[in-house]
């Protein structure tokens, strides 16, 4: 360790010689930009006559735009010499630059990170251009660049032999960076091999991960490992980055222990990690220019959860953390630095350059320090448990000999046969599973495992044997009847016994009639689940499929009629009345489109009540009488000509969820309201009883007058999307769904639809107070 240190001062030495550079005898103006307008592209020529320049103020950072930008520097030499131009930012996918000499283009010179390294002049991670002259003269640059991701260039001279000097010691840096990096991961994965903690592993493959991030940033990695493979630069940044958060957040969780210290903490890792997943996906198929400002932002956030989650556990009295703290810390304030750079917050500098290398070196080390301390720490915490375990053995010989009375009192039946399954001893639990009164009358009358076996007898056969063969515990579940003659299941762990004194089985049983009979019940329940969800997919699918299929063809048609407008436009036919004609397609269309965008929204809003409506309840007293009173007054504005009577009693008041009574309530008077046609042949009325049984149950009655409901249909009535209003305008048929949730999952309530042949009734029966 004292070794890296020594080396990360000489890493820090030779990064400030590296940022000392000058170039007498030339004078260079300031820079001069362009963006090149859309739907064409320039030549130089053209760019000389028409380019509307614009002076640049500060470097050449413009954050993330997809636009071309020409830029253009005027320079005077004074004297013979050799220069070069380098364009400091690895990550721009075409540079194309022109030397005018006197006012007569002498040299151009195309790269770009989206061409083989192997066009490049000079083999070096950035982009470099080499001018020489044998007397004085006037120089003009322009230069084109084009990137699907940040359009940053920081521009700079050199002397040529100043250059090369830099170039050794940026060189030297850099190797020793990486050399650190590399010997740290080796080092820690020897380390892990011995000691075998997943902190160790994870921290490797971080490390690993990293190496691959930074040779992809800085064009190292270009250069070296797929210098004919320019495509895949799009895509391996960022691949290496998504990599790298997974391999950090999972050593972040290991480290520290998250699922045990801090349950919350643990969640948002595996949520981050899920991200990285999806992001990682996502970078194979969506453009550059979208994916790279988010990959980033979610890279600050992660920074950002990490040096937030060791303060937490350092503040909470986590030992270990505070070494990772002081890592993260220093790694963050460095990565916020490049990323903000990314956006163009900040210019290039010697501090932006640098910051993320000396950041991360400290990091590496401190994370080792870390591991160590914990590490230290486990060992101590082992040493302290064997000391309490040899204290307390003269506890655990009290213990054993206490087994025995536990054997007889056991809840758990217990049993021993021999070798011939003839029972030699039983516990009281053992005889009642099998409907003995007491231990002796099972020893004296359970003779022939067979006359109590319901199950297949070669299934107890092949249980025998596993246990005479494995030597080992075996499980299983066994139908029974006992000695009255009932059905009960019963679950066997059996043990064979070897020894010079006895040879046989014991093991211990229990009645588990009551499980089985609710796992029953459950996957009944479950398939009936099953055959909900697929119903409300089919729905979803249904509800939303129609007028996206028809928003789908209308901007198909709008686009096609956009095609024939341009087609006329190329052939100079292109009249007054094309234009109207396609304006009145257009307004059709957008009309058709936003019916259909609003229909789609109305379904997506049902759905979202749906789904909510159950969530957040509260419980609180509720005067039975006043509530359902201020409901129906709350909807008087659209029940114009409708009476409500309510019979309840006025001193009922009951423990429950208001809101839940509120929602029914409220959807009850919008079906009558809807589906009901009471307000076409009579007088509509919607009567409300409600009533307390002597299980201390409140009965809810609620009927209209209307057309009523036929009974075949009663069946669907609860079913998700099933309604008797069908159309394209029709309603979707959650109503009674969401009623039903409410009254049986959160009220653990029934529901009944009397059917008498005039009117819709609907009976609703939930407990007075809930708990």
């Amino acid at each position: 360790m004292k070794h890296l240190l020594i080396l990360l001062c000489a890493v820090y030495t030779n990064i400030v010689l590296a940022e000392t550079s000058s170039h007498q005898g030339m004078y260079a103006s300031s820079v001069y930009y362009w963006f090149e307008p859309t739907g064409k592209q320039y030549t130089v020529d053209e760019v000389r006559d028409d380019a509307s320049w614009e002076k640049l103020d500060g470097e050449l950072n413009f954050g993330y735009t997809k636009k071309p930008l020409w830029f253009m520097q005027n320079l005077k030499v004074f004297r013979k010499g050799e220069w070069i131009l380098q364009l400091g930012f690895q990550l721009i996918d075409y540079v194309d630059l022109y030397v005018y000499v006197e006012g007569e283009l002498s040299q151009e010179l195309h790269t770009g990170d989206a061409l083989p390294y192997g066009n490049r002049p000079y083999k070096v991670p950035y982009f470099l251009l080499e001018i020489e002259n044998e007397k004085p003269e006037s120089i003009v640059v322009i230069g084109r660049l084009q990137s699907s991701g940040v359009m940053l260039m920081p521009i700079k001279w050199w002397d040529k032999e100043k250059f090369v000097e830099h170039l050794l010691i940026e060189h030297n840096v850099f190797s020793a960076f990486y050399a650190v990096l590399i010997i740290m991961t080796i080092y820690h994965l020897f380390v892990f091999l011995v000691t075998r903690e997943k902190s160790y592993l994870y921290f490797v493959l971080s490390v690993a991960s990293y190496i691959l991030l930074r040779i992809a940033f800085d064009g190292r990695g270009f250069a070296w490992l797929w210098p004919n493979l320019p495509e895949i630069n799009n895509y391996i940044f960022h691949t290496f980055y998504l990599l790298y958060q997974v391999a950090i957040l999972t050593f972040i969780s290991t480290f520290l222990e998250l699922k045990n210290s801090s349950k919350w903490l643990y969640k948002i890792s595996i949520l981050f990690r899920a991200i990285s997943i999806v992001l990682l996906i996502g970078n194979f198929f969506l453009e550059y220019s979208f994916t790279s400002p988010i990959i980033l932002f979610f890279g600050s956030m992660v920074l950002v959860y990490g040096i937030f989650s060791g303060s937490y556990l350092w503040y909470r009295g986590n030992k270990g953390a505070r070494f990772f703290t002081l890592a993260w810390a220093v790694f963050l304030f460095g990565f916020l630095m490049v990323n903000l750079r990314g956006f163009g917050v900040f210019d290039t500098s010697w501090f932006i350059n640098y910051v993320v290398l000396v950041g991360s070196l400290l990091q590496v080390l401190l994370f080792a320090f870390s591991l160590a301390d914990r590490i230290q720490v486990i060992n101590h915490q082992k040493l302290t448990a064997e000391k309490a375990l040899v204290k307390s053995k003269d506890d655990h010989l009290q213990v054993l000999k206490r087994f025995q009375n536990l054997y007889e009192n056991s809840p758990i039946g217990n049993f021993q046969s021999d070798n011939k399954f003839r029972l030699t001893s039983v516990n009281k639990a053992c005889s009642q599973v099998f409907g003995f009164e007491d231990q002796r009358e099972m020893l004296s009358t359970f003779t022939d495992i067979r006359e109590y076996l319901e199950s297949p007898y070669e299934e107890f056969q092949g249980m025998v044997r596993k246990a005479t063969l494995s030597q080992a515990s075996i499980d299983n579940e066994l139908l029974i009847k006992n000695a009255q003659g009932e059905l009960r299941w019963i679950s066997v762990n059996l043990n064979y016994i070897s020894s010079d004194v006895q040879m046989g089985y014991e093991g211990t049983v229990q009645d588990i009639t009551e499980r089985k009979q609710a796992d029953m019940l459950k996957a009944e329940l479950d398939q009936e689940r099953l055959k909900v969800m697929e119903q409300f997919s089919l729905g979803i699918a249904k509800e939303i499929s129609i007028p996206l299929g028809s928003n789908v063809a209308t901007t198909s048609f709008m686009r096609e009629g956009l095609d024939d407008l341009v087609e006329l436009e190329k052939q100079s036919k292109l009249s007054k009345d094309d234009y109207q004609n396609y304006f009145d397609l257009v307004r059709s269309s957008l009309g058709l489109v936003s019916s259909n965008q609003k229909r789609i929204t109305r379904v997506v809003k049902r759905f979202r009540e749906v789904s909510s409506w159950h969530q957040n309840l509260k419980l609180s007293h509720v005067e039975v009488l006043s509530e359902l009173e201020n409901v129906v007054n709350s909807q008087r504005w659209r029940m114009a000509g409708w009476r409500v009577d309510i019979n309840c009693d006025p001193e009922l008041n009951i423990y429950t969820y208001q809101q839940a009574i509120n929602s029914i309530i409220i959807q009850l008077i919008d079906n009558a309201l809807v589906h009901s046609q009471a307000d076409k042949e009579s007088s509509p009325i919607i009567t409300i009883s409600v009533t307390k049984d002597k299980q201390d149950n409140i009965n809810i009655l609620f009927v209209d007058n209307g057309i009523g409901i036929k009974k075949e249909l009663v069946k669907n009535l609860c079913k998700p999307f099933f309604t008797t209003d069908k159309g394209y305008d029709g309603h979707i048929g959650l109503g009674l769904y969401m009623i039903y949730n409410l009254v049986c999952i959160a009220f653990k309530g029934r529901i009944f639809f009397p059917v008498s042949g005039e009117g819709f009734a609907i009976q609703m029966v939930i407990p007075a107070h809930l708990e």
